[in-house]
């Protein structure tokens, strides 16, 4: 099997929203001997959606896109354009500075696009220097909280993401949020996309372990994707498309607390209680503050059916929502509901001209529940993964049979087995044991079935 090995300042933020962004210089090294290597690469750290197997193709894994942190000027023809670039603002620099002092203005333009420049060269730490001098000018010269500020925060957090500075991208997430809801207020339709991308961030942060406490993570994303709901829903009404995306978030959300209901007490210390009480506050939102688990994703799933079934013509997409709903019940043993709402699903496909053609799509392979679960799942999100100094992948195959309860038994690692990989595929057969798969039909009737075969990318 091929494997990779990743250089220092490695941040995960790639292996989960974004087909595995890995933010290093990636080049193919000799492995160190096993007695140099740290015992922490001998642990799967993640394990990517699994690929199912067909009989004479090859699996096809998701892409993993390597951006450079430092440009080679010989295979990029932009390079010296970029520099020349470069020269020339920096000349404009020390002109306003001589005429106008260190804080002009006018610098502050030209710092932000030195640091567009410094980024796309792959020079973070030069982007990020300019960029941050490029704020203080414009916090001094238009004011503490205005909204020039934010696109070149923006840029800034990208750049501190690259070099696998969370604390520092976490700080400057906080602080757009801060300046854009100071501007815009709690009920503004112009928050929306601030609230979404502060919620987002939590989730990533979540999913990598970062944090004081990863329960207030859940609880800060929960209030925002909520907020950003009932303002889609009020100033644009529930048919629009967004509301079924925060719907969604709050789903995958409510699914993370239902994992880990220990991180939902963590939210109820007061250190933490008081925070996020000024944090529903200055949302108008109402409700609780602890995470919400199984219950908020069981409505956040029937608001998406809803959904779809008042705006969509399409029953497939309908069939699928409503599927989604059953996999959610299955997951947490409520079999009666998952069984009624897999047949009204296979029902709706089963009266369509191209029946046979919809229900192979939706129920002829099993498939790893939840579905929208898409990032790679941390196995031991205690531990924040950005302070790994490297990271290697590795494939295993698998074989397995799947439940009526959707249940994975009778499972066999079908790669081989060596003594460097042998704890990580022992590990890898109890977290495909311990998976929830939706289970074929037949007749609408969840059924066991025998030898499905997967491809299974982990990360160590």
């Amino acid at each position: 099997m091929s494997n990779s090995i990743f250089r220092k300042n490695i941040s995960l933020l790639a292996l989960l929203p974004f087909l595995l962004i890995v933010p290093a210089i990636a080049q193919e090294e000799e492995a160190a001997p096993e007695s140099e290597q740290p015992q922490a690469r001998l642990r799967i750290r993640f394990m990517e959606r699994p690929v199912a197997i067909e009989p004479g193709v090859d699996p096809q894994l998701p892409e993993i896109v390597v951006p450079d942190l430092a440009i080679d000027p010989e295979t990029d023809p932009e390079f010296i354009r970029r520099m020349n670039s470069i020269t020339e603002y920096s000349e404009t620099v020390d002109s306003i500075e001589e005429s106008g002092g260190a804080w002009a203005s006018g610098l502050s333009e030209q710092l932000s696009s030195i640091g567009e420049l410094e980024q796309q060269q792959g020079n973070h730490p030069g982007a990020i220097a300019a960029f941050d001098r490029a704020i203080h000018i414009s916090r001094i010269s238009n004011g503490l909280h205005t909204l020039d500020q934010v696109p070149i925060v923006e840029s800034m957090i990208d750049s501190y993401l690259l070099l696998g500075d969370w604390a520092q991208a976490d700080l400057y997430n906080n602080y757009l949020f801060f300046v854009q809801q100071k501007a815009y207020g709690p009920e503004d339709p112009r928050i929306i996309p601030v609230l979404d991308r502060l919620a987002t961030w939590n989730m990533q942060a979540f999913n990598v372990g970062y944090g004081e406490s990863l329960g207030v993570r859940l609880s800060s994303a929960q209030l925002l994707f909520r907020a950003a709901a009932r303002l889609v829903g009020t100033h644009f009404g529930r048919g629009d498309e967004r509301f079924v995306h925060y719907l969604r978030n709050l789903a995958i959300s409510g699914y993370q607390v239902a994992r880990y209901p220990e991180y939902r007490v963590e939210v109820d210390r007061p250190e933490f209680r008081g925070m996020q009480e000024v944090l529903a506050n200055r949302l108008n939102q109402g409700g609780s503050i602890l995470p919400q688990g199984y219950g908020l994703g069981e409505a956040a799933l029937r608001g998406i059916v809803e959904y779809y079934e008042q705006s969509s013509t399409d029953v497939y997409s309908i069939a699928e929502v409503i599927t989604h709903l059953a996999d959610w019940y299955l997951l947490f043993d409520r079999r009666r509901s998952a069984d009624f709402y897999y047949l009204r699903a296979w029902e709706m496909l089963a009266a369509e001209e191209n029946s046979e053609e919809l229900i192979q799509k939706l129920f002829g392979q099993v498939t790893l529940i939840p579905t929208y679960e898409e990032e790679p799942r941390n196995l031991n999100i205690r531990v924040h993964s950005s302070s790994m100094e490297t990271f290697n992948f590795d494939y295993a195959d698998v074989e397995l049979d799947v439940t009526a309860l959707g249940q994975a038994r009778s499972v066999e690692v079908l790669s081989e087995e060596t003594p460097e990989n042998m704890l990580m595929l022992s590990r890898l057969r109890r977290e495909v044991r311990s998976s929830r798969f939706r289970p074929m039909l037949e007749g609408g009737v969840p059924v066991r079935s025998g030898r499905h075969q997967f491809r299974y990318r982990y990360w160590y």
